[in-house]
């Protein structure tokens, strides 16, 4: 008797065959109508996902750039030191600039409204000057940063997309904004590449529905729904962060494929007609169809199985850290939101500790990055075997662990860090024939009647900073 699985695909095979059978017997509209779902559920959901995908990679590296720019310690210390020197800061914008091929780059102090460019010292910005409102309106902004289309104060002729991104001090306070830009003659000719690439139409929508990036092809001024989407379907769109479906526009039948971009808060649309189902290609369609239920009968056949067993490693992966084999972030911030609802439901206690490896820099600087991902593996077995099997575990990133605990007060806490702390001091990690000792600085909060699942671990994390301003190897509760 054949197991349930060949079972099931010979059957699928053969609903594929008799399908794609019937569907050249039925004829023109109900071939069209059975393409028209293919294209809407499966077709151009997929090239969406692709060109997200390349949009990660081409758009999205300027947010990052910025966000590093913002964290990074050399530029907030020169800002707290007075920004002296100003061409110690000229030199590093210099540097992001040449190194990340972005067309400008920039700082402007919220203390001295002092424009720091690549270039030097472009102005001192004013409320009152109607092309620096956009600094003032930014610096208000409830996100940590935004993307504005304007013409570059380095060279007004050029429209630039800036990434502003807000630089804050340890206490949250604004010291300035920062970031690159992109001329829009360059955005604009990537979105020309994705169309010309996938033969769909690719632009971005704001929230209010306005046309923000798109191709040269349509005009600077051009609003939302002029000759490109029906106004009457604009709320599918803005009102979910993903959706894929078809509506009838004259005699043509559109289909759209749109997805949130949380980075920009926008939103990417593919679009497309059904002009190509008409005469000839829609002969050349039936054709393929015939030949298609061949090849699908045949791959399903052969990687049904090997499918089945890269899903199930698929799925492992987006959950675990590589290196540690612990859950990731990813994971770790819903299962937060679930236990953050049942301790709210339940009434009982909830606690995050955060545990950070001291002078870990020094490890990886004396003995190299590899024996430093030794060092990782070696505390996260650590901590994982002192664990309870309530808690939740995760690498929270670089040399951080954090770690979730139900119905735990913030006095349990503080003994397990203990206990993790006195198991460090007892062990001496022998790796690659070298014995290391190891500290942790911890940070510990508990949640109360005001906490939000983010504002928990950010007290935890302002805990850890704390402990290891009072020295290393401590532990300090929010």
């Amino acid at each position: 008797m054949l197991p349930h699985k060949s079972k099931f695909l010979l059957l699928l095979c053969c609903i594929l065959s008799l399908g794609f059978i019937a569907t050249n017997l039925v004829g023109y509209f109900v071939a069209r109508d059975s393409l028209s779902k293919q294209i809407t559920t499966d077709t151009l959901p997929l090239i969406g996902d692709n060109i997200y995908s390349e949009i990660q990679r081409d758009l999205l590296k300027p947010i990052v750039i910025s966000s590093v720019m913002a964290n990074d310690t050399f530029l907030r210390d020169w800002i707290v030191a007075g920004e002296k020197n100003p061409d110690t800061i000229r030199r590093y914008l210099q540097k992001i600039q040449q190194s990340y091929q972005t067309v400008t780059s920039f700082f402007i102090s919220d203390a001295t409204l002092t424009y720091y460019h690549s270039s030097g010292i472009l102005k001192t910005i004013s409320p009152h000057n109607e092309l620096d409102k956009w600094y003032f309106r930014a610096a208000s902004m409830a996100d940590s940063h935004e993307i504005n289309i304007d013409f570059d104060p380095s060279n007004p002729s050029q429209l630039t997309v800036f990434i502003n991104y807000k630089v804050l001090d340890a206490k949250g306070d604004l010291l300035g904004i920062t970031g690159v830009g992109l001329a829009l003659s360059a955005v604009q000719q990537l979105i020309e590449d994705y169309q010309y690439k996938y033969h769909r139409e690719v632009f971005f929508i704001d929230k209010k529905a306005a046309l923000t990036l798109h191709s040269s092809e349509f005009g600077k001024d051009a609003v939302f729904g002029n000759g490109i989407i029906d106004p009457a379907i604009k709320g599918k769109i803005i009102n979910t962060d993903s959706t894929s479906f078809s509506y009838q526009q004259d005699s043509n039948e559109i289909f759209i494929d749109s997805r949130y971009i949380e980075e920009f808060d926008w939103y990417l649309i593919v679009r497309q007609t059904d002009e190509y189902l008409q005469g000839s290609i829609f002969n050349s369609l039936l054709i393929n169809l015939l030949i298609s239920m061949v090849i699908t009968a045949a791959v399903l056949t052969f990687s049904w199985r090997t499918l089945s067993g890269y899903q199930q490693q698929l799925e492992k992966m987006a959950v675990t850290d590589k290196l540690t084999g612990l859950n990731n972030r990813q994971m770790l911030e819903p299962v937060l939101e679930q236990l953050f609802k049942l301790s709210s439901r339940h009434n009982y206690q909830l606690c995050v500790a955060v545990l950070d490896i001291d002078n870990f820099k020094a490890i990886n600087d004396q003995y190299g990055h590899p024996f430093g991902d030794k060092v990782l593996v070696a505390v996260a077995q650590l901590i994982r075997g002192l664990t309870r099997e309530s808690d939740v575990l995760c690498r929270w990133g670089g040399e951080e662990f954090l770690i979730l605990m139900p119905n735990c007060c913030s006095l349990d806490a503080k003994s397990f860090g203990r206990k993790v702390q006195q198991q460090l001091a007892t062990t001496s990690f022998n790796i690659e024939q070298r014995q290391i000792n190891i500290e942790l600085s911890i940070g510990i909060s508990q949640k109360n009647t005001e906490d939000k699942p983010e504002s928990l671990i950010f007290r935890a994390d302002q805990a850890l900073l704390s402990a290891k301003r009072a020295g290393r190897n401590t532990i300090v509760v929010s």
